[in-house]
């Protein structure tokens, strides 16, 4: 009886274990970790890709599953595995390729980058990333709010130059419209 007892035991928790999940769920070309959000306008879930040694695409949603649409910035490539580890840490899902470390914390879905040699490169802003649902043309969709801690050599140019006389936008608020 009680072998049988210790049995009933060991497979209730087995089946506890493996009902309480993970965080994270590693995909074929990086990570997707889950999060708890506390409140309304924050990820549910964050997803690291691995598009090179040194490239880690990072897409967030607050809807309970990925968009299954086609991208319409990413240009499909021809099929290359970067190698890449995911770990779990204390509070934090990271994932690494040879040259470049995300972190992702398990809680506020806060993302940060470092370089091999552990130096920081970029990290979200406490609190920098909100989804504020909207609607357009009838579609639903969200204006997303993102902030991060920059470095303070940091230049930003691009953008499509307006006829400012400003190239370096570091600092600067900019509307950004697409037709």
């Amino acid at each position: 009886m009680k072998l049988r007892t210790t049995f009933v035991s060991l497979l209730a928790a087995s089946l506890l274990a493996a009902c309480a999940g993970k965080d994270y769920e590693k995909i074929p070309q990086g990570v997707v970790v889950k999060l708890s959000p506390k409140e309304a306008g924050a990820a549910q879930q964050v997803r690291l890709e691995v598009m090179g040694e040194k490239i880690i695409r990072v897409s967030a949603t607050p809807e309970k599953r990925f968009s299954s649409a086609e991208s319409l910035i990413i240009v499909p490539q021809e099929e290359r595995q970067t190698p890449f580890s995911v770990a779990e840490g204390e509070g934090t899902v990271t994932l690494k390729t040879a040259a470049i470390t995300a972190t992702v914390d398990k809680t506020t879905g806060q993302v940060s980058f470092a370089d091999a040699q552990g130096n920081a490169i970029l990290a979200e802003d406490a609190e920098g990333r909100s989804f504020t649902p909207i609607t357009v043309e009838g579609t639903r969709a969200y204006s997303v709010r993102q902030v991060f801690q920059s470095p303070a050599d940091e230049a930003f140019y691009g953008l499509g130059q307006h006829q400012a006389d400003e190239f370096n936008y570091k600092g600067k608020n900019e509307e950004l419209f697409q037709y």
